[in-house]
């Protein structure tokens, strides 16, 4: 009798310690669960104030605490995303789906947008159409332009098929290239230069863009070719007065080599505005001034309180065509440009809906032969996915209409930036291509003697 009553108690003792840790259990998972929520509240926050690279730690944090957490999967699959890393976005976006289908409302655009960047264009479609299906708010159909994609989407299916293998597309290298993002290549009409714009560790100032992405700031660097070696030689941006502790960026060159630049500097470019620095007689660039500066007038018209983004010149300097956000314009930002008769220039000229898009047109570059129009664009039917390069032939006023690249140029990647050489024979893009790519865009090399775009 008495072993019985000692084994009752311990049988009940084992009870009340399991109920214990029962309970401690539940309290910890309570707590961890609360502590979860609070920090994927915080980190949306960040993610939305562009701080990707801390949103992601936090959500991998989340994850480490809670490893099937549908928004924690979100929110790393769309911070995958920004930092165009699209197979870890697509892993784990579909683990959210999975776990939760109804996780977020923009979680099949999200899908249809990771699965076009990844080239699974049936998969793409399919969730583009899902989320139409499920979305309660018919105007974001409209703001994230669902059909246009939609119809890039069938477009690419066909252009991807196409093989050009006279189109040759290389890296430029470790010499220009860094883990940073390196883009807006621009070559100089005699083949000497090469300026572009880079956001690595050794910007000026080495500050990163706390109000926007958190990213360093941009910097114009500057590569001399070497003649004799027969490459392009370290790039440097310790040129003079040309960058700034804020945003700089390459925009094109003048034909006497004086570069024309974009600056966005706190309190004094507004949005952005588009600078030039003339080239001198001992080889270097004088302090940059608003382009334009002697004809104030015109040089307060291209430069508006708006954002202009990109500008370039004919060799005779006859017409200027350059980018922005205006809202005179079509879309998001459009093509402007203003031509000189006598020594004056006109006021910008709108391009025209047959060019300019309700969508992004990014960048423009006029041909030195001045036949010749490139432009990017996130707006049009025709288009491989997001942005791509487009070409116009005939001349100032009477141009042609756009003529997508083409496949492999163009990819269901972004092609934002576009110069060719004075031959035509030779593109120079920044771009995401997995030619030895180093991390973030490139800036590769692109022979397309083949299309013989001069003779057109």
């Amino acid at each position: 009798m008495k072993h019985q009553k000692i084994i009752f108690k311990l049988v009940l003792l084992f009870f009340v310690i399991c109920n214990v840790k029962s309970v401690s259990s539940q309290e910890e998972g309570l707590i961890n669960k609360t502590k979860s929520q609070i920090k994927l509240t915080e980190t949306k926050q960040l993610y939305l104030q562009g701080n990707i690279k801390t949103a992601l730690l936090n959500y991998k944090e989340i994850i480490a605490l809670n490893p099937s957490i549908p928004k924690a999967h979100f929110g790393i699959s769309r911070c995958y995303y920004k930092l165009h890393d699209y197979k870890k976005a697509k892993y784990h976006a579909e683990i959210a789906e999975k776990n939760n289908p109804k996780v977020d409302e923009d979680l099949y655009y999200l899908l249809g947008e990771i699965y076009f960047r990844l080239e699974k264009l049936e998969k793409s479609k399919t969730s583009y159409e899902k989320f139409v299906s499920e979305i309660k708010s018919k105007q974001k159909i409209k703001d994230y332009s669902i059909d246009l994609k939609i119809s890039q989407l069938g477009f690419a299916e066909h252009e991807l098929k196409k093989i050009n293998n006279e189109i040759i597309i290389s890296n430029m290298g470790p010499v220009l290239n860094s883990k940073g993002s390196d883009f807006a290549p621009s070559l100089s009409n005699n083949g000497k230069y090469l300026m572009f714009t880079s956001r690595r560790a050794d910007t000026k100032g080495g500050n990163v863009d706390q109000y926007f992405d958190h990213q360093y700031f941009s910097d114009i660097y500057l590569s001399k070719w070497d003649s004799i070696g027969n490459k392009w030689l370290n790039p440097s941006n310790k040129l003079g007065k040309i960058n700034t502790d804020f945003h700089d960026a390459s925009l094109s060159f003048k034909p006497d080599n004086s570069i024309i630049i974009y600056r966005n500097i706190p309190y004094l470019t507004r949005s952005g505005d588009i600078y030039e620095a003339a080239y001198t007689k001992s080889g270097s660039w004088s302090s940059p001034k608003p382009i334009l500066n002697k004809d104030k007038k015109i040089s307060n018209k291209i430069n508006s309180s708006y954002f202009e983004s990109s500008a370039s010149i004919t060799e005779d300097e006859s017409y200027i065509y350059f980018v922005s956000e205006r809202p005179t314009g079509l879309g998001k930002t459009d093509i402007y440009y203003v031509k000189k008769t006598n020594k004056t220039y006109s006021e910008p000229i709108h391009l025209g809906n047959e060019i300019n898009t309700i969508g992004d047109e990014k960048c423009v570059f006029i041909h030195p032969s001045g036949n010749l129009l490139f432009f990017t664009s996130n707006g049009r039917k025709q288009s491989v996915g997001s942005y791509d390069i487009y070409y116009c032939t005939g001349g100032h006023e009477n141009w042609s209409s756009p003529i997508n690249i083409g496949s492999p140029i163009n990819t269901t990647m972004e092609e934002k930036t576009i110069c060719i050489s004075k031959d035509g024979n030779t593109a120079y893009v920044g771009g995401y291509y997995d030619f030895d790519n180093m991390g973030d865009a490139d800036l590769y090399q692109i022979d397309i003697s083949s299309l013989q775009l001069i003779s057109k």
